[in-house]
């Protein structure tokens, strides 16, 4: 992989307007899409081993950024998804911020070596440049903010 969110991300897993009410509808409303666009097969059954993990520690990292994640039999085919939600979402976040940016990262078992891992490495290294995130969280339209995406990452 070269390390380019770009690669993992496309304009149909993007959503600008989710409309959920938690953490756990947020969550529902992601893997629907995932189901409807072939990247897993069972909506409640990936939903709930997203939730388990987010057991284990908070994904939700401070300036209203979410990074949930999940690595289930239930996935297809490893993908990420980016959805706006313009009411904050309590996440349990680091630094007590409602969420409203999410970046979901689904990862198939079937993945040979850490992809996944990278992918979170990558996005986590992006998260932490202000001009970065105030990209995305100005971007008004799902193109926007795919290209951000993908030039960042051929910046790299």
């Amino acid at each position: 992989m070269n390390d380019k969110i770009g690669e993992f991300i496309s304009e149909k897993n993007i959503v600008l307007n989710l409309g959920a009410l938690n953490q756990s509808d947020a969550i529902q409303k992601l893997a629907t899409v995932l189901k409807k666009n072939g990247y897993i097969d069972d909506v409640l059954a990936f939903q709930n081993d997203v939730l388990e993990r987010e057991k284990a520690s908070t994904t939700g990292i401070g300036n209203e950024l979410a990074i949930p994640h999940g690595k289930s039999t239930h996935v297809i085919q490893t993908t990420m998804m980016f959805a706006r939600n313009e009411e904050g979402i309590e996440w349990n976040s680091l630094d007590g911020s409602k969420v409203k940016n999410i970046f979901l990262m689904a990862v198939s078992p079937e993945d040979k070596g850490n992809e996944h891992l990278k992918m979170l490495a990558t996005l986590s290294g992006e998260l932490m440049d202000d001009d970065f995130v105030e990209a995305i969280k100005k971007a008004d339209s799902k193109e926007n903010i795919l290209k951000i995406l993908q030039k960042r990452g051929n910046e790299r």
